[in-house]
């Protein structure tokens, strides 16, 4: 995905992406800095806000982030415990 960035919308999509990845990552961990986590989902959030006010085009994680309902929505499917699998499928139907 780096290698599409060629404007600063890209550049957002591409900050945002790689930011949910580390959401996504800290989240599957069973034990994690909350602080850290909660500074993740913030910054993922905000970027996320910014491409939907700004109307750019976005895909990948950015897409199943908004699709969910934020990126702590997001999150929750990476989550481990007796429901993550049952979530997942609720969220996206699979």
């Amino acid at each position: 995905m780096k290698c599409k960035v060629k404007t600063p919308e890209d550049a957002l999509v591409y900050m945002a992406d790689c930011t949910l990845a580390t959401v996504s990552s800290m989240a599957s961990k069973k034990s994690r800095s909350e602080y850290d986590f909660d500074r993740q989902i913030s910054i993922a959030q905000t970027a996320i806000d910014w491409i939907v006010e700004m109307d750019v085009v976005y895909t990948g994680r950015v897409q199943q982030a908004i699709s969910a309902g934020g990126a702590r929505e997001w999150s929750k499917k990476f989550m481990p415990g007796p429901n993550t699998d049952k979530l997942y499928r609720a969220m996206y139907e699979v």
